[in-house]
């Protein structure tokens, strides 16, 4: 398991823990928000991984990109930057986050850098 899944795990516990003693709901929402926002992070992530099988030039990209080498680490700092930024115009993140296309961001990236 590595250190995104153990994250989540952490939060999902935080959040049941929290749930069973009640604690006020404005609080249980944030924590709530945080878990759905953190496992579009790791799945669009994950996602984002199993797509270079399509694509080995996206690991050239990510690199060129200066995210460095082909990693969950990188390619997870590269998701989260590009969600971070993005204008959510009041829709929900996570489910923008879930919408989004990464591997071709990483490739438009690139290519604006080249124009």
């Amino acid at each position: 398991m590595d250190e995104y899944a153990l994250e989540i795990d952490s939060l999902r516990r935080t959040l049941a823990r929290l749930r069973v003693e009640e604690a006020a709901l404005p609080l249980i929402d944030e924590y709530e928000a945080e878990l759905r926002i953190l496992v579009a992070l790791y799945e669009a992530a994950n996602g984002t991984m199993d797509a270079r099988d399509g694509d080995a030039g996206l690991a050239d990209a990510l690199a060129l990109l200066g995210f460095g080498a082909w990693d969950l680490s990188n390619v997870y700092a590269f998701v989260y930057e590009v969600a971070m930024d993005v204008d959510t115009d009041g829709r929900d993140l996570a489910a923008l986050i879930g919408e989004m296309d990464f591997p071709a961001l990483i490739l438009a990236a690139v290519e604006h850098r080249r124009t």
